[in-house]
C-alpha cells in the first residue's frame, strides 16, 4: 500500500493540463477577427480527453471566449476538437505539443482561421 502511494506520488504531472499563454494570430484579413493574446486553462476530463477554457486579453484582463474539448491521438500526440459558434458554423482546433509549447490552428469553413502559439506557464 505505502509502495503505490509512493508510486502515484512520484508519476510525472499531465504535461498537457495548465495555463498556456500566446499569440492567436487571424489569418483571414479583412474581416471582423482580430489578432489576440490569448490564455488557454487547460483540464483533464477522462483519460485522453481535455477541455481548454479559453480566454482573450484585453486591457491586461483574461475575458472568457468559449471551451473547446479536445481528444489526445496518442501516436501523434496532436489534441483535436471541434466547435459549433452562434451562426451554427462548425469549426475545427488542432494543437500539436513539443515540450511546454503548444501549436495551433483553426480550421471554420475549410479555410484557416487562425495560427495559435502558447507557452505554458
Amino acid at each position: 500500500m505505502i509502495v503505490a502511494a509512493l508510486l502515484l506520488a512520484t508519476a510525472s504531472p499531465d504535461p498537457i493540463v495548465g495555463i498556456w499563454e500566446g499569440a492567436s494570430l487571424c489569418q483571414v484579413k479583412p474581416s471582423p477577427c482580430h489578432d489576440e493574446r490569448v490564455v488557454y486553462h487547460v483540464t483533464a476530463l477522462a483519460k485522453g480527453r481535455y477541455q481548454i477554457a479559453g480566454y482573450k486579453v484585453v486591457s491586461g484582463k483574461e475575458q472568457f471566449m468559449g471551451n473547446v474539448e479536445v481528444g489526445l491521438d496518442p501516436k501523434s500526440g496532436s489534441l483535436s476538437g471541434k466547435t459549433i459558434d452562434r451562426s451554427g458554423r462548425s469549426s475545427s482546433w488542432t494543437f500539436v505539443r513539443h515540450g511546454n509549447h503548444l501549436s495551433g490552428r483553426l480550421i471554420s469553413d475549410g479555410a484557416l482561421f487562425r495560427l495559435i502559439e502558447v507557452t505554458k506557464r
